[in-house]
């Protein structure tokens, strides 16, 4: 179940748009003519030694794919044939993307650790913050780079109850003193 007016409030772009639905799957909420562009980082790729007693997750493997991951993602904006003229204003002007990953429960199962328990969900956080963190670091490197998305403001990006605003206290100085190049960088698809 989904609470449309909890998305508004939580979208760091409330200032900007108001969303009206999501993609079909219901993995990113959109407001009219949003693109949904999303990737899939496959998990089991980074458990090293899976099914022994030395499994262990890759995680400085990990964090550089994702960084990788998110540049790439946000070159597919660019280079993207948009339908609609309306699409591609959306797209460039918010560089919305949607970076998730896929084979959770395999990879807790390679690491011997059994779906649901306190040990798994442990690491599950833990790989979904460090995607978050390293995405966002990589989209404020971006903004460095190349420019934040043209419908930045900072001080509305990171208002009080907004997704953003509960980033890390290092990710908010980053994007507050650079910017970021993708208003949304996060989306877990039904993979």
């Amino acid at each position: 179940m989904i609470f449309i007016d909890r998305v508004n409030a939580w979208n760091p772009l409330a200032y900007a748009e108001t969303i009206r639905s999501t993609n079909p799957c219901g993995e990113q909420p959109l407001p009219p003519y949003g693109a949904c562009l999303l990737g899939s980082v496959n998990l089991t790729l980074f458990v090293r030694e899976p099914f022994t007693d030395k499994a262990r997750f890759d995680w400085d493997e990990y964090r550089k794919v994702v960084d990788i991951f998110t540049r790439m993602l946000d070159n597919v904006l660019d280079t993207t044939v948009w339908p609609l003229a309306q699409q591609q204003r959306q797209a460039i002007d918010k560089r919305r993307v949607g970076l998730g990953f896929t084979g959770l429960g395999d990879a807790l199962v390679m690491l011997g650790l059994a779906y649901g328990t306190s040990e798994a969900r442990a690491q599950a956080r833990r790989i979904a913050e460090l995607m978050r963190d390293a995405a966002y670091a990589a989209s404020v490197e971006l903004a460095r780079e190349r420019g934040a998305f043209p419908a930045f403001d900072a001080e509305l990006y990171l208002s009080r109850g907004t997704f953003a605003s509960r980033l890390p206290a290092h990710l908010r100085e980053q994007i507050r003193q650079y910017g970021i190049r993708n208003s949304h960088l996060l989306s877990i698809a039904p993979t």
